[in-house]
């Protein structure tokens, strides 16, 4: 009997630990969707041309660079693929502009053109949505546990 309480608590175990691992990568895919969720389709992020969307890019080694070049596309899916419960995750955008779209700015550039644009804070009204981000990936990976 004792082999087999131990053998179910220890299947237990892994599956729980698996399962929130699930939830960890799905929380961290949900947050991205948001954080490039374009205003014409109901987000905050600014739309023009894609590419501040596309720019959005993750990494398990620290803030993901700005580049002036424009992106291919993301890669969170690759990332949180092989997320570990333990890893940390940074999401960033390489889009140079990327920061004055969010916080906004005034005053002259470097080329002495004159700006007043307010920010659009789609970093922070991502990030304010973290607990029903969370919320909802547990909600998805308990409706394809209880689906099998």
């Amino acid at each position: 009997m004792t082999n087999s309480f131990s053998a179910a608590i220890g299947a237990w175990a892994a599956e729980s630990k698996d399962r929130i691992q699930a939830v960890h990568r799905r929380s961290v895919e949900l947050l991205a969707e948001e954080m490039v969720d374009t205003k014409p389709n109901g987000g905050r992020l600014p739309f023009l041309t894609g590419n501040l969307a596309r720019s959005l890019l993750a990494s398990t080694e620290g803030m993901p660079k700005a580049s002036e070049t424009p992106t291919a596309g993301s890669n969170v899916g690759a990332i949180t693929a092989t997320l570990e419960l333990n890893q940390s995750v940074w999401l960033g955008y390489q889009a140079i502009y990327a920061r004055r779209r969010n916080y906004g700015f005034v005053g002259a550039d470097v080329l002495g053109r004159v700006f007043n644009e307010p920010g659009d804070y789609f970093v922070e009204g991502a990030i304010a949505n973290w607990q029903q981000i969370v919320a909802r990936a547990a909600a998805e990976i308990q409706a394809s546990v209880e689906s099998r």
